[in-house]
């Protein structure tokens, strides 16, 4: 027991003499990974745990990380009390003490697909040097999708009508799932086309082609995309006697206008003759007046 006892000990004290020989008294512990959203803020999370309670600062390096190295602009570097950036979309946030541990954090402004990778945050004090290392992930939800048909008119019983479903601006690749009013999948029978755009972003095209039934005439198309919330939309195929009613409605509002407008222009037209029969009475009268006083003249002078 005795010599299991003085065991232990060495190995603790030649655990001890490791640590301080190599003189590093502090650790670096990040989330494994981090979640960020397109166009929006993202924040790194790491923190520093040391085993002294007041340690020096001299540099701390925030960086993106690839082949195991800090590459492109967006090196953040803590020297001489503050933080400067190669790229203003990044910051640091406040740094945080808390007895033994420094929170440090990396902000990323306005993100873009680009963002997504291995990060690596770095740290020197006067205790030692120590890094950790984190991954942002990147989202970006789809538009809410919109289905068209052709034809999209007169379309009748047993018709091949194709159904087109188009989403936009999401990250990573999504998928476009079909289903009609019964909720039975007809994505199989679909065809779907991934396409990028320059921001790294996708827009999603996919064309079903069924056969029209006034019976089944509701179809659905939903937008899966990898930890977002699902976007869906419905289409309603217009089928024969619905088509006619509306067609049949339409005539019908066009008449109902030509004998109102009709029933206006008569009104206005009797209107005028009204006001111009007036106008003809009044002269007239006027006329008649007049000859009645100049025959009254005459009549005077001739007794006189």
């Amino acid at each position: 027991m005795a010599l299991s006892g003085m065991l232990y000990w060495a190995i603790g004290i030649a655990a001890i003499q490791a640590v301080y020989c190599q003189g590093n008294f502090i650790k670096v512990e990040c989330d494994p990974e981090n979640q960020g959203v397109y166009s929006q803020q993202a924040v790194l999370n790491c923190k520093v745990v040391s085993i002294k309670k007041d340690f020096q600062i001299i540099k701390m390096i925030w960086c993106k990380v690839e082949a195991d190295k800090c590459v492109g602009k967006t090196m953040l570097t803590f020297e001489n009390g503050k933080w400067s950036a190669k790229d203003e979309r990044f910051s640091s946030g406040a740094l945080e003490w808390n007895e033994k541990e420094l929170s440090v954090s990396l902000l990323v402004q306005k993100t873009q697909v680009s963002d997504q990778g291995s990060y690596r945050f770095m740290i020197s004090t006067d205790t030692g040097y120590e890094k950790g290392n984190t991954y942002l992930r990147v989202t970006a939800p789809y538009s809410v999708p919109v289905i068209s048909s052709v034809p999209g008119i007169n379309i009748e019983d047993s018709m091949p009508v194709t159904l087109t479903c188009n989403a936009s601006g999401g990250y990573p690749p999504g998928q476009i799932h079909w289903f009609d009013q019964l909720d039975s999948n007809w994505t199989k029978s679909s065809a779907l086309s991934t396409i990028p755009t320059q921001d790294g972003r996708f827009n999603l095209s996919s064309v079903f082609t069924t056969t029209a039934s006034s019976s089944m005439a509701l179809y659905k198309c939903v937008v899966v995309n990898d930890k977002m919330d699902k976007q869906r939309a419905e289409y309603q195929l217009t089928i024969g006697p619905e088509k006619q009613e509306g067609t049949k409605n339409a005539t019908t509002i066009t008449a109902v206008f030509i004998v109102v407008g009709a029933l206006a222009a008569g009104i206005l037209i009797l209107y005028i003759y009204r006001r111009q029969s007036r106008g003809n009475t009044w002269f007239q009268a006027q006329q008649e007046e007049k000859d009645e006083h100049e025959k009254t003249m005459e009549e005077g002078e001739a007794t006189g």
